[in-house]
């Protein structure tokens, strides 16, 4: 019977669970079509990278929408049981709320188990793959995006005037450059020639026979210089910028070398809070979903004096999400700033929520209304009345 009983309700729950998955995927990776259009727009990318870039932002998506879709997996499959009357047919048969831990544990450890390779293998090496990828991009057309006779906007805080451009396009003649990425001085230089330069991990102009006048902000007057051969190295966008080993961001590292990079922080007496809440982040994330199976089998199973729809699920899935998420957020803050240590932040929603889920599997054991509800309903419905404006009675 048990084994029948796991085989039922994890069929309730794997279906909501993949249109859950499917659904908040995409909802994610809409904001990333933007992105990716805007780089077929602008820097001219082609169908292969585009659809190479979203395979590798496809395991940076899953690894948030896999916990979440769990939930409703949960909140949805399991809440049809209670509509039908299903639980309670069952508690009549003798099965109480522990019976339910083993199915629903036993799918919540599966996707613990795939949260946590996404989170601790594929996200790191993908996000440094997707890194890569649009600098390659950007390098690879950087010629192409410079127009004839126009100011190009295409580098950062640097404005290029090409007056002709020999094919394949990587030689200019004519060129003017105004360089103003140093806030105390603009530079505007002069050549007859340039070359571009495109080497892995840096892109620049070689420019030939020219002059560079050099104004300073407290000075009057320019500073004349003439070259025979002048190099400028250009930068990309933020998002493009190249990556360097000693560059990489704590999301871009492997484990073993996250680990390096906080003992060697720590040798040097460094700042490395990053490195240590990417660190348990990685473990704490996979983690949620054994915490949301304790939470949406105690949701489901105690007792509730109004029947829920079927909107019920989704709404309570996405409130608690909402809830998660804040506390996320309000963990990161306090690690950031040094109220709590860097490692308890990642895992305070877990905490705070893992002790919420076991009170309110204590209640659903009890089988009893909860507190936690009816004293939730009171305290917003003694703010109604506060923030409700009394109504006059007119006077006879």
């Amino acid at each position: 019977m048990h084994r029948t009983l796991s085989v039922y309700v994890a069929g309730q729950i794997v279906p909501p669970f993949l249109v859950g998955l499917f659904a908040f995927t995409l909802v994610f990776l809409a904001g990333r079509i933007v992105r990716l259009v805007e780089l077929v727009v602008s820097r001219g990318a082609s169908a292969g990278q585009i659809t190479k870039l979203f395979a590798l932002i496809l395991p940076t998506l899953l690894e948030t929408t896999l916990p979440m879709a769990f939930l409703l997996g949960i909140l949805y499959g399991c809440g049809r049981l209670t509509r039908d009357n299903e639980t309670l047919a069952l508690k009549a048969c003798g099965v109480g709320p522990f019976h339910f831990l083993i199915p629903v544990g036993l799918v919540a450890l599966a996707a613990s188990l795939l949260t946590l390779g996404l989170s601790v293998f594929v996200r790191p090496a993908a996000n440094l793959a997707v890194k890569q990828e649009l600098y390659t991009i950007a390098q690879s057309r950087a010629g192409a995006l410079l127009k004839e006779k126009v100011f190009n906007d295409v580098f950062p805080d640097v404005l290029i005037y090409v007056d002709r451009i020999v094919p394949p396009g990587n030689t200019f003649q004519g060129v003017l450059i105004v360089d103003q990425r140093d806030r105390n001085a603009e530079n505007i230089i002069i050549g007859r020639v340039a070359l571009l330069l495109s080497d892995p991990g840096s892109i620049g102009l070689r420019l030939y026979d020219g002059t560079v006048h050099e104004r300073r902000k407290r000075r009057a007057g320019f500073s004349q210089t003439s070259f025979n051969v002048y190099n400028l190295h250009l930068e990309l966008d933020p998002l493009l910028t190249p990556l360097t080993p000693g560059r990489r961001s704590p999301e871009d590292m492997s484990l073993p070398r996250l680990r390096d990079a906080i003992r060697s922080k720590a040798a040097q007496g460094a700042d490395a809070v990053q490195e240590i809440m990417e660190l348990q982040r990685r473990f704490a994330f996979p983690f949620a979903p054994l915490v949301f199976a304790l939470l949406g089998i105690a949701i489901v199973l105690t007792p509730n004096r109004r029947p829920a729809g079927r909107s019920h699920g989704v709404a309570s899935c996405l409130a608690w999400l909402f809830a998660y998420y804040a506390l996320l957020s309000t963990g990161t803050a306090m690690a950031e700033t040094g109220r709590i240590p860097p490692g308890l932040g990642p895992w305070l929603p877990n905490l705070l929520v893992g002790l919420i889920s076991i009170y309110l599997f204590v209640r659903a054991l009890k089988e009893s209304p909860s507190r936690f509800r009816r004293r939730a309903g009171d305290l917003l419905r003694s703010l109604g009345r506060r923030l409700t404006p009394a109504r006059e009675v007119p006077e006879k």
